[in-house]
């Protein structure tokens, strides 16, 4: 039997974090990490580089709501041809 992507909670994570989301959700939450320190250890100067740490982790959150959302579209139509 096939689980459902919207009532399984472990395929969802399967899909959301693959290996190579994985990846790249440790090496945003890295990157956001060294810029604060960078950041705050020059005194809060550049003030650019306070909003630039939380881009990576603002794209990888974006690029999982629009996967979850093409699935669940996907078998919302897939039961609505059944």
């Amino acid at each position: 039997m096939d689980e459902s992507y919207r009532r399984s909670f472990r395929k969802r994570l399967s899909i959301l974090f693959s290996p190579l989301r994985l990846v790249l959700f440790v090496a945003a939450i890295i990157f956001g990490i060294v810029i604060n320190v960078v950041y705050l250890r020059n005194g809060a100067e550049p003030e650019w580089l306070g909003a630039i740490s939380i881009l990576p982790v603002s794209a990888f959150l974006a690029w999982s709501l629009a996967t979850d959302y093409r699935h669940r579209r996907r078998e919302i139509q897939e039961d609505a041809r059944d």
